[in-house]
């Protein structure tokens, strides 16, 4: 299949955001059907995950609370839907099986389908913060609307990544599960649940974070909503580097697989 005829079928399925959303809605009402609370699950995880670590970690780091709990919580909600972009992404043309073989739509419906999901389970969560951020008084300024084009940014790297792994699962089905562990261990090396300036007073460990594309993707959104100020220019220049090379990734990946996914499945 030529880069024209992938472009176009990409193009057509962007055009049938009618169904990939409903599609995308749905998978979120059915995790969580006939449960009491519904969609605010999420939430609820986050919050208590919050609570229950942010005063423990804040003392053990010497953090203040009023500082490190929104910061901890605006890191927990990214690094989850990156984590989800991997993982549950990972899954979207398997899930989609039974579409893919009985409908004649383009697949990119079904990652467009998983993208819906696993966004709007983000959003839902970002209400914590919303409430944490009231709580703690975090400052707003005009800089704050700059956390709008980096979350536009870590969306674009989240879509990226549910192509390039929803193409590999399909052929190898311990990709995501590789993913997943792998996200474990950035985990502990990216700041989410420590500043990165106890990092940074430490020159044999400072280049953990500037070297770590997560840690980039994280402060284009956490920089402006939590001081109301752009992050560094070495990181929005690092995260449109991770952009483009996810792009190329995924290129490759769309362009070895895409023919064998039908049999793969």
């Amino acid at each position: 299949m030529t880069n024209e005829t992938t472009f176009q079928a990409v193009i057509r399925s962007a055009s049938l955001w009618h169904i990939w959303s409903r599609l995308g809605l749905q998978d979120v009402r059915l995790k969580f059907r006939r449960s009491a609370i519904g969609p605010a699950w999420p939430f609820v995880n986050l919050a208590v995950m919050v609570l229950s670590i942010g005063f423990i970690y804040a003392n053990l780091l010497g953090q203040n609370p009023r500082e490190f709990i929104p910061y901890l919580t605006i890191g927990m909600i990214l690094w989850g839907y990156l984590t989800s972009s991997i993982v549950d992404g990972g899954n979207a043309l398997i899930h989609a099986e039974g579409y893919i073989k009985q409908i004649s739509l383009p697949i990119y419906v079904y990652i467009f389908r998983s993208f819906v999901s696993i966004s709007v389970t983000t959003l839902i969560t970002m209400c914590a913060f919303v409430i944490v951020a009231a709580m703690y008084r975090v400052p707003l300024g005009p800089a704050t609307v700059l956390a709008v084009p980096g979350l536009v940014m870590v969306m674009a790297a989240s879509l990226l990544l549910i192509t390039i792994f929803a193409h590999l699962n399909a052929r190898f089905r311990d990709v995501a599960h590789i993913g997943a562990v792998s996200m474990q261990v950035l985990f502990y090396v990216t700041p989410v649940i420590f500043p990165a300036a106890l990092l940074r007073h430490r020159r044999d460990l400072s280049l953990v974070i500037e070297l770590n594309p997560m840690y980039h993707l994280l402060e284009v959104v956490r920089q402006p909503l939590l001081h109301a100020a752009a992050a560094g220019w070495h990181s929005y220049a690092a995260v449109a580097a991770v952009i483009a090379v996810l792009a190329v990734t995924a290129a490759a990946v769309i362009a070895t697989f895409q023919r064998r996914i039908v049999f793969a499945l």
